[in-house]
């Protein structure tokens, strides 16, 4: 994963003055130290602990029972990827990780990086998923329906909130009435709820697995008092019916990548029959760049959907563009939100 701090890996680094440094395969090849030092300081929630006062490593050791040496060395390899901050010998939480991993924030998604330990065993066998086509095992397959996402789909709300808020203040203004959501796949249900809490006349419909409505989104949805104007479409929406012109909002919030290519060209077309007219698709995900060569995290994400699904991949706006237009959609557009890439607007004609 990226440094925190910013720091830039890659072989065009690597060139000064004609000269080939090669410091790109150190950082490659040692890459994984980077994941395996925040996945054990969430595991032993190493943030919550600093947060909560214990600022030095004797602090912490003895608090915790752990050992000196060992509290001594993640910490300063913490702060050297820029996940805490040191003064001397006391240490602090960065912005980020007081944000995002520490228990005490509202926002909290340490569960993003236990997230990333259950798919290490996949990643481990991309050359062969490479030469062979075939993953080890489906991060959802038939016997789980949805259980593996109902653990950990709570950490992506923080992460999504601001995008699905600069989302809802769009649309609300003005809203549409009636203002009827359909919200797919919906895990925490940030989108959805963002736009119920910025339009008072809004109501949200919940497409997704019964374990994930049950375990994240229902919970999500009364923690915001919300539960009033929610009504639920428990199974595969794969296979679920949304009616016909039933909505005037259809969210799609990180869905395409794990559908792949054609069942996203078949979903837009189930969307455009729910729409009613006017009604706006809105398309959250990451977006590589049309050549496929410079957006860092989208390209390496389609590798995470590689090892892990049968057909999920990242696309670029112009498929998405192409894809909208073949299924009815005009007047396609981008807004720009706090996140990686841009939300893809599509309306019904």
């Amino acid at each position: 994963m990226d440094n925190p701090a910013g720091a830039k890996m890659g072989t065009r680094a690597a060139e000064r003055d004609g000269e080939v440094s090669p410091a790109p395969l150190l950082e490659g090849t040692f890459g994984f130290a980077v994941t395996a030092i925040l996945v054990a300081a969430v595991e032993l929630d190493l943030f919550t602990a600093l947060d909560e006062g214990a600022d030095t490593a004797e602090k912490l050791a003895a608090q915790k029972s752990w050992t000196p040496r060992g509290v001594r060395i993640l910490l300063n390899a913490l702060a050297g990827s820029g996940y805490i901050e040191k003064q001397g010998s006391r240490y602090a939480l960065t912005p980020f990780a007081a944000t995002y991993l520490s228990r005490k924030s509202p926002v909290y998604a340490g569960s993003m990086a236990m997230h990333s330990k259950m798919l290490r065993d996949n990643w481990d066998h991309l050359a062969e998923v490479v030469r062979t086509g075939q993953i080890r095992r489906p991060v959802e397959d038939g016997e789980d329906r949805g259980k593996f996402f109902s653990e950990f789909v709570g950490s992506l709300y923080g992460m999504n909130a601001p995008a699905a808020q600069a989302v809802a203040k769009f649309l609300a203004n003005p809203a549409p009435k009636p203002c009827r959501a359909l919200d797919i796949g919906a895990g925490s249900g940030v989108w959805g709820l963002a736009l119920a809490k910025a339009v008072p006349h809004a109501r949200v419909t919940v497409a997704d697995w019964p374990a994930v409505i049950e375990k994240a989104t229902k919970q999500f949805v009364a923690r915001e008092k919300l539960a009033e104007r929610y009504s639920y479409l428990p199974g595969n929406f794969r296979e679920v019916d949304f009616g016909e012109g039933a909505f005037e909002i259809a969210y799609l919030g990180h869905i395409c990548h794990s559908e792949g290519a054609e069942n996203t060209r078949k979903l837009f077309q189930r969307l455009h029959r729910a729409l009613a007219r006017g009604g706006k698709l809105v398309i959250a995900d990451m977006l590589p760049d049309e050549d496929r060569r410079e957006a860092r995290f989208p390209l390496l994400f389609a590798v995470n959907m590689l090892v892990n699904t049968e057909e999920g991949d990242t696309f670029t706006l112009g498929e998405y563009q192409q894809w909208l237009a073949a299924s009815g959609f005009g007047e396609i557009c981008t807004l720009d939100v706090p996140a990686a890439s841009p939300v893809i607007l599509a309306t019904k004609l």
